[in-house]
């Protein structure tokens, strides 16, 4: 075998492997989350909603500053149709300790060892906090959001899918 055959050969492997790396890559309507009784829960849940999905951890400063405007926005939007669900990247008595200090009134979840690879999956490559995404009521992603959140352009963005 010449070295043109060879690379052909080693490109058309390569090529047969990439359907299988993609698809090895979490979706979020495959992924369970632990809620805080332990629980296994899906995001399939709240189909019919318009969800802000936040993945957030408590030792990221932006991730904490938004969620009073979050807790705040979800009260305002719910008889509306929009629900907020945090993922939280951190240990669970943390979580949960933080979310009750704040009285935070939205379902918060805990992301597992896969999360990070979710977040990659739905368009957030460095795996940076807080990153939120929005899903229509079909369940299907129609944004994402890295950073800090403005309160006033997330509430805008959301009542365009109402």
């Amino acid at each position: 075998m010449n070295l043109t055959s060879l690379r052909a050969t080693l490109l058309a492997a390569l090529l047969c492997l990439l359907p299988l790396a993609a698809s090895a890559a979490p979706t979020l309507a495959q992924t369970r989350f632990t809620d805080q009784s332990g629980s296994s829960v899906s995001l399939r849940a709240y189909q019919g909603k318009v969800v802000l999905v936040n993945f957030w951890a408590t030792w990221c400063s932006p991730c904490r500053e938004e969620m009073p405007m979050l807790n705040a926005l979800r009260e305002r939007l719910a008889p509306k149709g929009v629900e907020v669900v945090g993922v939280a990247l951190d240990n669970k008595t943390e979580t949960y300790n933080f979310a009750r200090q704040l009285k935070i009134n939205y379902p918060i979840v805990l992301g597992d060892s896969d999360t990070l690879s979710l977040l990659r999956s739905l368009g957030n490559p460095a795996g940076a906090l807080p990153y939120s995404i929005i899903l229509d009521r079909n369940g299907k992603q129609v944004g994402s959001l890295l950073g800090r959140l403005n309160e006033k352009n997330l509430e805008d963005t959301l009542r365009h899918f109402l």
